[in-house]
């Protein structure tokens, strides 16, 4: 089950914060994906470390199949939200996407079946009215699961 291997202390934000502070978030706290939640922690959308990163790149590398002759992107590297103030201020309801969660009675395969499919790298877990009650990373979930292998007598490393 994921509620045994899920992170309880979950970092969010709020649909009004901005991508300057969920820029601040993630560099202060090493997170990769931000549920967005609201004060009674009812998640209601997700944002991702990509999401955020996708404002700040160059348009051109979306036409390029092959990236790897650009040695860098020049100036781009140095962006700071007081540089680009609009995008700075966007709100995590401009920027988030729909919530894709798993109760927290969900089976681990399950979990990490529906990972894949989207492409997630963290999983949000929700109680059954919907609140965000944990956190699960794709190795979370695997280091679970193959916990069991460990359990289990017939097993030799």
């Amino acid at each position: 089950m994921i509620s045994k291997c899920m992170k309880r202390d979950v970092i969010t934000v709020a649909p009004t914060d901005t991508v300057a502070h969920a820029a601040g978030v993630i560099a202060e706290k090493c997170v990769g994906t931000l549920p967005v939640v609201t004060d009674q922690r009812h998640l209601i959308g997700i944002v991702r470390l990509q999401d955020i990163l996708k404002i700040f790149m160059p348009d051109f590398v979306a036409l390029l199949d092959n990236i790897d002759f650009v040695n860098d992107f020049g100036a781009l590297e140095q962006l700071r939200p007081r540089d680009l103030p609009a995008a700075a201020n966007m709100t995590m309801r401009e920027l988030m996407s729909p919530p894709i969660s798993v109760k927290s009675s969900c089976g681990l395969l399950r979990s990490f079946a529906i990972m894949n499919r989207h492409q997630l790298q963290d999983l949000p877990v929700v109680d059954e009215e919907g609140r965000l009650v944990g956190i699960a990373s794709r190795v979370d979930i695997a280091a679970a699961f193959f916990r069991g292998f460990h359990d289990n007598p017939g097993y030799r490393a």
